[in-house]
Parts: structure tokens; sequence; C-alpha cells
């Protein structure tokens, strides 16, 4: 027997690659002294950042949010976690994604078949299609949890965690497929339902909130972000900056940092799938997106579950909104503060997640009191949400928060606002609820891409601002009407409930500390110890809401303890480089004495220790490690000190550490030439030139493009596509469509509003408008307006008409002097009478003439009426002007909703635009719409979508476009191209053309002076110094050669013996100076330098006398 069956369909899911008031409830005493505001956030003396040494990972350095190389030397705050000796051994995470690589050598020793299946594949093996694009569910893998103290990559957040993973990403999803994977082993899994898993305690779901910030979509629409049962976590940049990426919503729980800008902000670094298990492709320092965030908090709540195992679902979420720090992130605009003095972002939730303080918290942790749920009564009112932009519909409730009752609420959790209405477009309202302690969160933000013709059932609004707060009170409910898009009719919000979700009880109880871990925790590698005694902590009495004890809490104990370490003493050689070869260790010496014969060749004149180039005293050429050699080695550059330093993975040679530094990419990466970095894969607003392995910018106001930069495939928000441009309005023959672009207007209209041939606004010449068609003939009893286009309803009687007058009237009506059709019979009759069945009949006393009875059968009117169609009426209705020649109201043109004249509109109807007295279907070249009037754009823009400098989109002929603005030449640093202006290399000030190589020529000529080898002692390895030691030879030589005159002359000046003078014999000495000359090629030279080191910089060494 089937009881309930549903069809199952296709869902499109992405992988996520941005002094106490006596008013306030207890609940706010702890959490504005456990959590306080700005003034204690990391950087605070309690903080202390893991030093990039710690972990021998070769990845780890570039793991910034892990070692303090956030702005300011911010982290995670993970340090107070390990130390305590908390790695996740115990907990078990799994990533519902594409797979996971089992075998990685990152992932492999915490890999857990038990938490792992596929779905798509229907077997019990992750491993995704080796086919490029199914990494990121190893990636996210990695984050949680990478094996540390190993060659492989970096380390995860609890690397001792069992990891495993669901493959239900790589094909189909429906519902049945997300059931399967959120249903796996819950009693196994611990993080990933939620009251019935984990021996029910609930599993924890890591969820992050979105990537679809470009275009302004938001996370409470999102079902699972929006759910109570989730924790959805945001991402802040390295600056600590809201990502361009992020979604805005008020289910956001917390922030964890992610990727930002390209070449600006690091992103994040982990494990990388390959089935090849090639070295240079299992790592990646370019995991992006909210998506690399959700895995960094699941492991933070992995090191939370191993320090209390008997936490709850709930108890979790505790956690993360108490000790989360929105100081870090306060840079950052929109934060506001709750009526529990608590501040929130609709960015970053409650702020950067701190492991550290979780888990001290946790610690001391005891479940909360179980949840109860109060619902409001149903609110079912038809309420009409008005289509003008602006309005606002307010709903107020009354709510006594089940006081009384089993269900009673006291301290808020969760609230959900559950809304049922009707509006098209949807994208166009904003809804904001507002608590009885004043507390304003929005709901849905306006969202311009949602142009569904669809509504909000039921859809539950999820907010988390209201923790802690009482239900009890006043609630105030706003939808408004905030977005651009026109409405062409009114909404309805059908209905609206509010569901309070909380406790009854104090929620927050902390147990003594006597019996909390404290076990010191050291490194295996012995590279640092922590102290074994850490301070003491206060035992929290009955009464936690004490001062003191929450003060103690905050001050957490000094937690690392460092040998300590000497500066590393250098040795200079003669030519002036500073190079340290031999290590302070006397093992490492071996006895060995210094001596200057038989040394390597590597070695310079200060000789060696012993054989090999690895005993030399300093080097000749280079240092690799404790080695001496030639050259560095293929991806690794040479820096100040002569030392063979890594390349950054994406490069393929370097210059430097970093992204910026490199001067080809590696395999697999290519290079974004306006920011000269090398990515895995060009970020978005940029086209993938495959022959030359580089990303191109593409043309201003588009989002994307595809093979030449003015190849547009989607544009920014405010803008239209139309034949692959980016447009500030449709153009003629075209309407705007609901996704953002321009559709082709029937044939026979100029204008239209749609595709239909019904929906023409304006007509080509030869037609005429009538009821939305353009028709070459007009009906009976209609004539053509030649200059207004339109088909025009002749005067009562009228057979046929022009402008003017009538020309011929309908049976038994003739035309009168005035040129109007009137009765046969009316001349039987007074002027304000008509013949009925051979009586005269007094008209209506609005009419001055008439044929009936009604006040709708007037001919004419008296004064100071006028005759709008057969009515008389003292003022024109909307859609009709006074023809003050005439007396009469004739209607407006058809565009038009109201007008002074038929060709002087003052309003449009809906979705039409006013300008110069016009209703177009968009405004013309030089003006912008504003709320359904046409202004005039800034003087330099061609075209424009807002009144401002910075606002044009397409400029006059001869102008550039940059960033929004119209120039006559591309400013500094930019140089021009048929697609506008480009920015130049980054070591170009100006440039014709500069392209990634040619910037990097200049910078690296001295780079490249300095790896040719010498073929003497002394070396010259600038151009600069080449020549001052030639002028001081010089001089030397002059200075001598006079001083040996003088000296001559004046001893043969002296008489001696009265002997005559003698012949002097004056001879130029010979002075022999030897130096060095390095060749350098034609190719690896300067510009600037080419033709000077021509002279300068001679094939061979040789001799010259001076």
């Amino acid at each position: 027997q089937v009881l309930w069956v549903q069809q199952q369909h296709e869902k499109k899911r992405k992988k996520r690659d941005f002094s106490q008031d006596p008013s306030l409830s207890p609940f706010s005493q702890f959490v504005s002294e456990v959590a306080p505001s700005a003034s204690a956030f990391h950087g605070q003396p309690r903080y202390r950042a893991v030093p990039p040494h710690l972990f021998p990972d070769p990845l780890f350095r570039e793991q910034w949010y892990l070692n303090g190389g956030a702005k300011d030397g911010l982290d995670m705050n993970l340090a107070p976690a390990w130390q305590k000796g908390y790695t996740g051994k115990g907990v078990v995470v799994s990533i519902l994604d594409d797979g996971i690589q089992t075998n990685h050598p990152d992932l492999a020793q915490n890999y857990d078949p038990l938490a792992s299946t596929d779905i798509n594949g229907n077997d019990d093996d992750p491993m995704p299609q080796d086919n490029g694009d199914n990494k990121h569910g190893t990636r996210c893998a990695g984050e949680v949890a990478a094996v540390a103290y190993n060659q492989f990559c970096g380390i995860g957040v609890a690397y001792n965690a069992s990891i495993g993973g669901v493959r239900m990403l790589d094909g189909v999803v429906n519902d049945a497929v997300e059931a399967r994977a959120l249903g796996l082993n819950p009693e196994h899994i611990d993080i990933y339902g939620v009251t019935s898993g984990r021996k029910g305690k609930g599993s924890i779901f890591v969820w992050a909130s979105g990537n679809g910030g470009r275009h302004t979509d938001s996370c409470n629409c999102d079902g699972y972000t929006n759910s109570i049962f989730t924790l959805s976590i945001s991402s802040a940049t390295q600056g600590g900056y809201k990502p361009w990426y992020l979604e805005e919503c008020s289910s956001t729980l917390a922030t964890t940092y992610s990727s930002g800008t390209p070449g600006h902000d690091k992103s994040v670094a982990t494990v990388d799938m390959d089935a090849r298990l090639r070295p240079d492709h299992i790592c990646t320092v370019e995991h992006t997106g909210t998506s690399a965030s959700a895995p960094l908090a699941a492991g933070i709540c992995a090191l939370a579950l191993e320090a209390n195992p008997t936490l709850t679902w709930r108890d979790m979420q505790y956690l993360v909104v108490l000790t989360s720090r929105p100081g870090p992130l306060e840079k950052e605009n929109g934060w506001i503060v709750t009526g529990v003095r608590r501040k929130v972002s609709h960015k970053f939730g409650y702020g950067l997640m701190d492991a550290g303080a979780l888990v001290t918290l946790a610690e001391k942790w005891t479940t909360v009191p179980p949840q109860h749920i109060c619902k409001s009564q149903e609110v079912i009112e038809d309420r009409q949400i008005n289509p003008a932009y602006g309005t606002t519909l307010d709903f107020y409730m009354d709510v006594d928060a089940c006081a009384g009752t089993l269900n009673d609420v006291r301290f808020l959790e969760h609230v959900q606002c559950k809304i049922s209405l009707r509006f098209f477009p949807r994208g166009n309202l904003r809804i904001l609820l507002t608590s009885p302690m004043g507390t304003t969160s929005t709901l849905l933000f306006e969202r311009p891409r949602d142009v569904i013709n669809s509504n909000f059932d039921d859809w539950p609004f999820l907010s988390v601002h209201f923790w802690g707060e009482k239900a009890e009170g006043r609630w105030h409910l706003q939808v408004v009407n905030g977005g651009n898009r026109h409405v062409n009719q009114p909404g309805i919000l059908k209905k609206w409930q509010i569901i309070f979700y909380g406790t009854s009880v104090n929620p927050v109880r902390l147990r003594p500390t006597n019996g909390a871990r404290s076990t010191p925790w050291k490194s295996p590698l012995n590279t640092f110890a922590f102290p074994t005694q850490s301070q003491p902590i206060t035992p929290v009495p009955d009464n936690f809401f004490d001062d003191e004890v929450i003060r103690n809490f905050q001050n957490f104990p000094n937690i690392y303890s460092f040998a300590g370490s000497n500066q590393e003493p250098v040795i200079a050689s003669l030519d002036g480089k500073s190079t340290k070869v031999r290590d302070n260790d006397e093992n490492y010496i071996e006895d060995d004495e210094e001596r200057k014969e038989g040394c390597d060749e590597q070695c310079d004149d200060q000789g060696c220790f012993g054989k090999g180039p690895a005993k030399c005293v300093a080097c000749r050429y280079k240092r690799m490690d404790r080695t001496c050699v030639s050259t560095c080695p293929p991806r690794s550059y040479s820096d100040s000190q002569e030392v063979c330093q890594p390349c950054h993975e994406a490069c393929e040679t370097c210059t430097g550490p970093d992204q910026k530094s490199c001067t080809t990419c590696s395999p697999g990466h290519v290079r974004v030439i306006d920011l000269d970095i090398c990515l895995q894969q060009c970020p978005e607003g940029y086209y993938e030139n495959f022959l030359e392995k580089t990303c191109i910018p593409c043309q201003t106001n588009c989002a994307g493009c595809q093979d030449r930069p003015d190849r547009c495939t989607s544009c920014d928000h405010h803008l239209l596509l139309y034949q692959n441009k980016c447009l500030a309005s449709c153009p003629m023959h075209t309407y705007e469509t609901d996704d953002y672009s321009c559709g082709s207007c029937q044939e026979t209209c100029e204008t239209c509003s749609g595709a239909n041939s019904s929906q023409c606004v304006s007509c080509p010449t030869g037609r005429f408008w009538r009821e939305g068609r353009c028709v070459t003939e007009c009906p009976a009893h209609h004539y053509a307006d030649t200059q207004q286009k339109e088909c025009v309803e002749c005067p009562p009687g009228c057979g046929e008409c022009n402008k003017t007058t009538c020309t011929t009237c309908l049976d038994d009506w003739k035309v009168n002097a005035k040129g109007r059709c009137v009765s046969k019979d009316s001349q039987r009759c007074d002027v304000d009478q008509y013949y009925d069945s051979g009586n005269c009949k007094p008209c209506h006393s609005t009419c001055g003439s008439c044929d009936g009875p009604t006040e709708g059968a007037c001919i004419s009117c008296a004064n100071p009426l006028m005759l709008q169609g057969t009515k008389c009426v003292g003022r024109c209705d909307k859609g009709f002007y006074n023809e003050r020649d005439t007396q009469q109201c004739e209607p407006c043109l058809h565009a038009c909703a109201r007008c002074h004249g038929k060709s002087n509109c003052t309003e449009c109807k809906v979705g039409l635009q006013l300008q110069s007295g016009e209703c177009r279907t968009a405004c013309s070249a030089g003006f912008y719409s504003d709320k359904g009037v046409c202004l005039r754009c800034y003087m330099s823009c061609k075209t424009c979508s807002g009144p401002g400098q910075d606002q044009c989109v397409s400029c006059p002929n001869g102008w550039q476009l940059l960033s929004g603005e119209c120039r006559p030449d591309c400013p500094e640093r930019y140089y021009k191209t048929e697609f506008g202006c480009q920015k130049c290399h980054q070591g170009c000030r100006n440039c014709p053309g500069c392209k990634a190589q040619e910037g990097k020529r200049k910078i690296n000529v001295e780079a490249l002076l300095l790896s040719a080898q010498p073929v003497s002692t002394l070396q010259i390895v600038n151009p600069f110094n080449f020549i001052t030691g030639m002028a001081l030879i010089a001089c030397l030589c002059v200075i001598i050669l006079f001083i040996t005159i003088f000296v001559i002359l004046q001893r043969g000046g002296f008489p001696a013996n009265q002997r005559a003078y003698s012949k002097v014999s004056i001879t130029k000495p010979k002075v022999t100076c030897n130096y060095n000359v390095v060749t350098v090629s034609d190719g690896d030279s300067s510009d600037s330098d080419s033709s000077e080191g021509r002279k300068l910089i001679t094939p061979k060494p040789e001799r010259t006398a001076c």
C-alpha cells in the first residue's frame, strides 16, 4: 500500500567555492561579560599567534588564518586549544560535497570509511572523478583534518579528527539524494538529523552561507542556512572586510576567514585533488569562498567536541554565539547592538570565531535546558502591498511568549517569521522584524535578480539576532517595496506567524573547572616547550553572573613558553654579502678545522672546514639549505642574502616569495595579466586565453565575458545584456526581459514592453497604435493621428472624422455648423432638451445639450463644465487633458498616465519613462531613469546608470571608460586598447601596451646580473657600481701621474754644488688595474640600460692599462 508519493525534481546545487541597564534580562549580563565588545578581541595580551615554524608541514606558513597572518596579526586563535592538547581526536567529520580523495597522503591517515559513501556512484567509495572539476570536497576535508607533522601540504584545524566524505554533488541532486546524504550513519558522525544523531545529542551541521553576494542574493532564501539546526558560517577577508561574494542575511551565526580580492588578499591553503598524486598538484593555496570558511568552523567545533563530548547541537550554537568576536571585523560597517547589548551583523553574524575561547568555555559548559517552541497566532488577512516604490506595509503583534504554559519562552534563541505573500517581482521586497527590546533584523534584503513570478508560501525567515532577548511584548513586521524593478500590480500578504525557540529558565550554567583537562601538550619535534603548569583558573560558583568570575574567564593564561633563541650570526664576505652557512651547533661542525686549500669550488676565498659544498665558510654564489650551489634550482629564487628560497606554488619561475613575483606560471595555472598573479582559474570578470594561458579582464561593466573583453556573457546587476554588450537601457525595437537582457519586439512594433504583438508601446511610420497593437488601418469610428501614430476614437454620432470635425454621421444624425454630429430631431426642441417619441424632454442637469436623459448622454456642456466623452465634468479625469479651445477633455497619448496636452505628458504608465514630456520604454542616450523619470547624466557620460561622475556606462567617441568614469585619456598606469583602458603591468608607470613579461625585465635585471656566474673574486654586480669603480681608478691614475711629475721637478729645481741643470727624463708610470666583467645578453638587459650596458660590459675579461 502506497501512503504517500512525490515526484522528484532535479535541484540546482553549487559548491560554495566571502553600566547595567535594569531592564535587561539576566542573560544579557552573561553575554555582555563573556563576549564583550570591541575592546576585548584578538590582539589583546591573552592572544598569541602560532609561530610559522611550529609545524614542519610545507604549506603551514601559507595558512595565515592559523598563524597570525591576517590584518593586525589576527587569526582563528587556535593556539590555546592546541596547547590544551585538543586536536579533534575521537571526533568524526563528514564533508557533503563532490567526494574526497581517500588516498591523499595528507588525508589517508585520518580517513574514516564509516563516515563516507558515494550516492552518485551508488557505492561506498567517495573518490571523485578525476576530471579537474571535482576538487572541492577534498579541499574542504583538508581544512578540517589534514594530517600534521608531515611533508605534505598544510595542517587541518582538527588534524587528528576522523574525516569522511559523501559524494553527492557530482550528478543529479534531488530530495532523495540530499536525504541519503544527511542521514548517513548519524550515530557515528559527529559533525555534518540533528535531534536524533549522536545518541540523542544531535549531529552538528555546519553550512556555508553562500557565494551569491555579487548578485545581491540572500542566504535567508536558502533552506539549509535558514534552518535552526545549522551553523551558518560567513567569510571575512585577510584584511577583516566583507568579501565580494558574501551574502547578507539574519541567519548567519558567525564568521571565519577565507579568500578576498585576488592579488590583494590571500586565499585558503589546503590539500588538492590529483588522482596521479603528483607532488606539485596535491596542494593548493587558492581555495576560496564561504565553502572555505565552513570547514574551518567545523574543525573548531571538532575541538570543542573533544573538550566536551556531551555537547548537544544547541550547546554548540550557544558556544559559537558567546565566544565569537566582532572586534576584528568592526572596520566593516553594518553592526547593530541588540537588546542584550551584543553586537551582531547581517554580514558576519556574531563575529569571528575564537577557537581558544570556544574550547575553554566548552570545558565548563553544562547542557542547556530543554528547548521550548512557542508559536504565535497565525494572522490571516489579505493585506495589499502597494506597487509604488518605497511604500511600507506595517504589522504589529502582541505576544505573551506562551507564559504559564509548558512552552513558555523567556530566553530567546532562534526566531522564525513564517510568511505567505504574493508579489511580482519578489526581489523588490525588503522584510524587517523588530523585537520588543528594539532590535531590528532584516529578514530579507532586496534581490534585483529575483524576477520569478512566484510566491513565498509559509517560508520561515530565520533570525539569530534576538538571541538572549525576551520574547514577550509587541513585535513589528515591515514589508517594504524597495527595489528598482517595475511593478505592474499590487501584491498580497496573505498570512504571517512568529515562532519563538528558547528556554523558560536561564540557559547558561558553567561547572567548576577542577576536573577540566589540562594535560600539557608538546610538539613531537620539540621545537618549543609549553609550561607544565598553567595559571590557576578560579572555580565557578553557583552564581555564574558574578562579575569577578566573568573577568577571570576572560583572562586566559599565557599559553606559550619558547626556548630562548639568539640572533643568528652571519659572516660578511669581501663582496659585501652576508652568508650564514655554519650552524651554531658544535655537533654540526664535527671538530673540522678551517682551511683554505682543497675546498669545493662552490666555496669562496674564506675557505671551508671540510670537503663538499656543505662545508663552506661562505658561498661563492648561492646557498640552498646548508649547501652552496652555483645557481638556484627551478621553482626557487635568490633572496637578498643569496639564499635560495621556494617560489609560491603558483610560480614556475619567480623573483620573490608571493604570487605577484611570478615570472612564469606553474603548469595548471594561468596569469591574470592586469593583476600580474598566477591562479588556477580565471576569477569572475575575466576570460581565459587558452593559447597564452592568461586571464584577460572583461570590458568595464561586464560581469563575465568570452573570447574577447567586449563579448559580455553577463552584466553588472544594474545593466542589461544585448548582443554581448552591457547597456544602460534597451535600444529601439527591443524590450527589457525578466532576466536582465534585451529581447526583440514583434516586427510590427517600434518599441514594446514584451514579445507579443499586443505589447507595442509605439509604432513605426505607416502604422498606428490601437489597444497595444500597431495596425495599418484604424477601425470604424476612429481616425488615424499621423503625428502621434495612434488611432483616436471619433466623437459621439460620427461615422467618420478627422482631427477637428466629423466628416460623416451615423443614421438619424447630421453634421451641424460646428462640425459635430447632432440628432436630426434636435432642432425641434430647445438646446437643453432632446426629442423622444414626439416629445421634448430635458437633458441631465450637467449637460448643455444631449441625446438622452442620463449624465452620459451629453453632446455639449454649459460653462464651466467640460465634455469628456459623453459626460460633462468639472475636472478632466486622469488620462485626459483640458483642450481650452473646445472646452473638452481630450484623451492623452496612449502611453501617458497624465498630461497637459497631447504631446506633453507629465506622468507615464507603469513601466515607461518620462523624458521631455514624452513617455518612452527607455531613456535616450545621456539620460538615466530615476523612479520613472529620465534625468540627465553627468556631462562626460554618453550613457549612464546614475547621476554620478563614476556611473557612466558608455563614453563619447574618443573618450575612455574606466571604473565608471569617462576620461579623455587613460590615466597613469593604464594603456589604451580598443576595449577601453587596461591596467599596465604593475612594474610600469606608463605603457603603450605593457605585457606581463616586459614589466618584469626592468625589475629583474639586477637579479639576472646576480645570477650570472663570475670569473674572478671581485664581483661587479651592478652597472652603477662599475661606473663608479672606473671613475675612481681613472682619478687615481691621474693623481699618481701628477705627483710623480711634481716630485721630479721639485728635486731638480735645487742647485747641487753649483752644477748646471740636467735634463729630466719623465717616464709615464704603468699602472695595471684588474677587474671582472660580467657578460649579459642583450635579451636580458633592461630597455633603459641596454645601450649603456653595451659600452660598459664587454663579452670577456681583459686587462686594462690606466
